[in-house]
């Protein structure tokens, strides 16, 4: 029986890794069949590509034949020639690595300009660190000025300070002279009028003390309307000239708050000083704790609390009564 060979199947040399050539494509297989299939009659109808030894054995019938070694493949009409087929991918490696050596050069450009412009980059980074030590340098000089300026600044500010609380000192020592001095002049004329006896009592309701009388109102009015009682009565809302008559006027409180002769005077909607009714700054004065505050910005008269301590408080308020003051006639 002749051998019927499927076109599929080739045969080579060697068992190990042999190298089996069939319809243009190379693979390498492991020896599954041995050297007796080479003259087997079985016709093979598989694709499975068989690799076998031919050396002990007869090479199947044409187109095989064993020329000094292993059998090898001889063309006969119907059988295609492998080595063309193995042209194809041949020639499809060759195009992938044209591609792949295009690429690889277009890559090493990229790679030209990438390190171009890190270069540039560098230069504009190293001017950078130029210009900002400059800047760093002409801030710290700045820094040095200002804190120089501002040492000279807080030393000016201290002697302002200073020299502000010795005019204060002054005034305030002065207005006590100047109290003092009326009041020994009221204790003198006082005791004058005593020795003549031709000075008027006080009014009915009033208290004298040192030469003046002295009325404490029972009902509560505005700081204004008790002023205008006050000249009804041919007199003026009380003016505190020291200590003595404060502490004569904390005496006759009876637990009562009243108004006083006392006016804040402010410059730009900020009180600058205080000033009694008669047009004199205020000298002394006995303000009570965390006084005067001007709260809201609208404190501008003075009261006496039932304690004799002062307080700012709004001229409009209607809850205090009125001391007023005038001098004896003589």
């Amino acid at each position: 029986m002749a051998h019927q060979l499927h076109p599929g199947v080739l045969f080579a040399s060697e068992c190990e890794q042999s190298v089996c050539t069939s319809l243009g494509r190379v693979h390498s297989r492991v020896c599954t069949w041995r050297a007796r299939m080479c003259a087997s009659p079985r016709a093979f109808v598989s694709h499975r590509r068989v690799c076998a030894s031919c050396e002990l054995y007869a090479c199947p019938p044409a187109p095989w034949s064993r020329v000094g070694g292993p059998c090898t493949p001889r063309a006969r009409e119907g059988f295609p020639s492998p080595r063309p087929r193995l042209q194809e991918p041949l020639s499809s490696a060759s195009t992938e690595r044209a591609a792949l050596l295009d690429g690889h050069d277009l890559l090493r450009t990229n790679a030209s300009k990438q390190t171009a412009a890190l270069g540039a980059l560098k230069e504009e980074v190293g001017d950078c660190h130029s210009c900002c030590s400059g800047t760093q340098a002409l801030l710290q000089t700045t820094r040095a000025e200002l804190g120089e300026a501002q040492a000279k600044l807080m030393e000016q500010e201290s002697a302002l300070r200073e020299l502000r609380e010795r005019v204060t000192q002054g005034l305030a020592e002065a207005g006590r002279g100047r109290e003092d001095v009326r009041t020994e002049l009221f204790r003198a004329l006082e005791a004058v009028r005593l020795q003549n006896n031709s000075c008027e009592p006080c009014p009915t309701s009033w208290l004298s003390f040192e030469g003046s009388c002295y009325f404490f109102s029972v009902p509560k009015t505005t700081w204004a309307a008790a002023q205008g009682h006050c000249a009804d009565a041919s007199a003026h809302l009380v003016i505190v000239g020291g200590l003595d008559e404060q502490g004569f006027l904390t005496r006759n409180t009876r637990g009562r708050g009243y108004w006083l002769g006392l006016r804040a005077v402010r410059h730009l909607g900020k009180v600058q000083g205080y000033q009694w009714v008669d047009g004199v700054s205020l000298s002394f004065s006995h303000w009570n704790k965390g006084e005067p505050n001007d709260a809201w910005g609208r404190e501008n008269c003075v009261m006496m609390l039932h304690t004799g301590l002062w307080n700012d408080a709004p001229c409009d308020s209607e809850k205090d009564g009125w001391i007023c003051e005038k001098r004896r006639n003589c």
